[in-house]
């Protein structure tokens, strides 16, 4: 009669192995970019929305905070994600064995510098997005202004544009710092009063819109401080 030893390990051999540990990079990350101009912090807020993964990222000395994320991927110990910003700024990175650092690279405008993520606590409750509101539809189209800084001139142009299913989004370029498609988070309009947010340089925009729709008077708000800008909406060129 085979021992009772035997038996056991013959059902050990044919027991199925332990599933690895599930990586779950879920939670706040902290890193430091460090640039031949100066160190720039990132807050990263990983989290699952629904079926899929979402983020939002905090640059504190640029004033940028919750800006939103996009094709936030998770495979393995393998997350990437993306800004919706110029140059395509893109990170991607491996998690750690013991999910408490994201060893990767930070690239954009065709460069890339190493960026370590370090985990700093769970995953806070994304800001409530504020949604486009008001008869904004007059927008469409472009406009253009000059924001005097006190140093360098900057010529903005701001494009709005209407979607299929009636909505609207709107990017900034500015002209005079190549740097073009940045995304207008929101656009609401209360009676004259136009209003826009640009998270990703934390600044905003709130101006008058005349009667005929043709200029928004008002002031660019970034850092703290408040500056004049005038936009004028840019004729379209008529076709032959």
């Amino acid at each position: 009669m085979k021992s009772y030893a035997t038996i056991l390990c013959g059902l050990l051999l044919l027991a199925p192995a332990a599933a690895p540990a599930v990586k779950d990079p879920a939670g706040v990350w902290e890193g430091t970019l460090k640039t031949p101009n100066a160190d720039v912090g990132f807050v990263f807020n990983l989290h699952r929305d629904a079926d899929k993964w979402a983020g939002e990222m905090d640059i504190p000395m640029q004033g940028a905070a919750d800006v939103p994320l996009k094709d936030v991927k998770v495979d393995g110990a393998a997350i990437s994600f993306a800004i919706a910003a110029p140059g395509d700024p893109h990170y991607e990175g491996q998690l750690s064995d013991d999910g408490k650092t994201i060893a990767g690279n930070f690239s954009q405008g065709g460069g890339s510098l190493p960026m370590e993520l370090k985990w700093k606590s769970a995953p806070r409750v994304p800001a409530q997005a504020e949604a486009n509101s008001g008869e904004i539809q007059v927008l469409e189209g472009t406009w253009e202004g000059t924001l005097e800084t006190g140093g360098p001139t900057l010529h903005l142009r701001l494009n709005f544009t209407k979607n299929s299913d009636g909505s609207m989004t709107g990017t900034l370029d500015s002209i005079d710092q190549n740097a073009n498609g940045i995304q207008i988070n929101t656009i609401t309009r209360k009676g004259d009063t136009v209003k826009l947010l640009v998270k990703i340089v934390g600044g905003s925009f709130e101006g008058r819109l005349d009667k005929d729709a043709s200029t928004m008077q008002g002031n660019w708000s970034q850092g703290g401080g408040d500056l004049p800008l005038t936009l004028h909406r840019v004729k379209a060129e008529k076709k032959n």
